[in-house]
């Protein structure tokens, strides 16, 4: 009887303590799963193919400057002349290997002789190679490759250190091989910069060839050792990934810590594979330590399970810069970067609601001038135009060479009559400076802003028809859609 009445007094908070707890507990458990699948979801479309493009462009750009120094040397008329004279003072090839790697940092610097075998190095004649010293071979199977340059990760014998060499194919003027040359870098530096960005973002990352054998790793224990073909869990989908080379893919497969999720994407300069790993496991982590918590809170406190139910942790991405490129002879920033910029702003224009305008620049008559003066002579003016140009402009815009004697400057945060008054200033400043030789040069601009629900294709085709409508309205103008 006793019981029966406690019962009856409590009732109500029994009843309340019923409904409110399996609801609690009911909603943390569907807002786990949710959130599980959200992140797994960003994971997979966002954050790390980010990151794998973040590592494309850093090894991108550290290799730029070793594989154009390795196609400098293999065009130099020094290198050629010399190898063309029978080799007969290796001094000074040695002093010219030399001064290549000390100028430009790299490990080592080499050419072999095809003629000879002789293996020249920045430290002198190293050995003649062969056939059958196996540690040659890489000499012998880019020979049979046929390709004008490739990049081999061995130890190198000079320096006794793990280096990624850029081998480049000497030719005569004839066509006839006559070497292979080139530089390396030290392996350690790229496996410091995949060390740095796997604590910095918590993924695993490395670099596999057209084989699968790991090229980079932070782990340098396991480069040139270890094949994704026999690695454990991603042996599975080893095939898939390797057969995958025009575009990113993405993949899962199970491993000894549960499900991986793996992006991949092949690097056509490099010729290798860049993979990004991450966990399933791990980056749930937080999730499940916020479900155990929301429950224990739940069991104390109605208030902070309303509280706790509620609770979502956003996670922001940062938006990364894709590589700055620029044009070889302006030094300005070439097509594949303008069109990644003019992307950029209209995804920003798109989600705050601003707004940037376009210059398209053509040289008047450029091809008289050529034909006048020569190709030197108009090289020349469009170098000394763009330095004009640049200096004339923001820190925050964009001037790069559109193509040929065509430019295009961006101009974020700028209305379309802010843009006409710079333009006219270009046009003005380039119509009354004096070029080389005193050529006269004049430019024709076609201007345009971003309008609402523009995509770039059309942007830049009122930009290109305002350019269009300058020059066929008697050129050295502005004009405007």
């Amino acid at each position: 009887m006793q019981m029966k009445k406690i019962l009856n007094r409590y009732k109500p908070v029994v009843i309340l303590t019923l409904i409110l707890l399996p609801a609690f507990i009911g909603v943390s458990l569907f807002n786990y799963f949710l959130q599980r699948e959200s992140v797994r979801l960003e994971l997979i479309s966002t954050s790390l193919p980010l990151v794998r493009e973040l590592i494309d462009w850093e090894i991108e750009s550290r290799f730029q400057v070793p594989l154009r120094v390795a196609s400098v040397m293999a065009n130099d008329t020094f290198l050629k002349n010399w190898i063309v004279e029978g080799e007969q003072s290796p001094d000074a090839v040695t002093a010219y290997l030399a001064s290549i790697k000390e100028k430009q940092g790299f490990n080592t610097a080499f050419y072999v002789s095809a003629a000879s075998g002789v293996y020249y190095s920045h430290e002198g004649v190293h050995k003649t190679v062969s056939k059958d010293d196996s540690h040659d071979i890489w000499y012998y199977s880019f020979l049979d490759s046929g390709k004008e340059v490739e990049l081999d990760v061995d130890t190198d014998e000079v320096t006794g250190v793990l280096t990624i060499f850029i081998n480049q194919r000497v030719v005569s003027e004839n066509g006839k091989l006559i070497g292979v040359t080139g530089v390396g870098l030290k392996m350690e530096s790229l496996s410091e910069l995949l060390h740095a960005v796997q604590d910095e973002y918590g993924r695993t990352i490395y670099l596999v060839d057209e084989q699968g054998v790991i090229q980079a790793h932070s782990d340098m224990d396991k480069i040139e050792s270890v094949s994704i073909r026999e690695m454990d869990g991603v042996s599975a989908i080893a095939e898939k990934i390797l057969s995958r080379r025009g575009t990113a893919a993405d993949f899962t497969y199970s491993g000894s810590e549960g499900t991986v999720l793996l992006t991949s994407r092949y690097a056509d300069e490099l010729e290798w594979f860049i993979i990004v790993e991450q966990n399933e496991h791990a980056s749930m982590r937080l999730i499940r330590r916020n479900l155990y918590t929301s429950v224990l809170i739940g069991l104390t406190t109605s208030l902070l399970i309303i509280l706790l139910s509620t609770y979502f942790v956003e996670k922001s991405q940062k938006k990364l810069v894709s590589l700055t490129i620029t044009d070889h002879l302006t030094g300005t920033a070439n097509r594949m970067r303008l069109e990644a910029v003019l992307g950029q702003e209209l995804a920003r224009s798109q989600r705050y609601d601003t707004l940037f305008s376009v210059l398209l620049i053509d040289i008047d008559n450029f091809k008289v001038l050529n034909d006048t003066y020569g190709h030197a002579e108009g090289d020349a003016v469009l170098i000394q135009f763009s330095e004009l140009l640049i200096s004339s402009i923001r820190g925050t815009d964009i001037f790069g060479r559109w193509g040929g004697d065509e430019f295009m400057l961006i101009l974020p945060h700028t209305i379309l009559d802010k843009a006409l008054v710079l333009a006219e200033k270009i046009r003005r400043s380039i119509e009354g400076h004096v070029f080389n030789k005193r050529t006269a040069v004049t430019i024709s601009i076609g201007a345009t802003v971003l309008n609402h629900g523009d995509t770039l294709q059309q942007l830049i085709k009122r930009a290109d028809d305002a350019l269009y409508r300058a020059k066929e309205t008697g050129k050295n103008r502005v004009d405007s859609i």
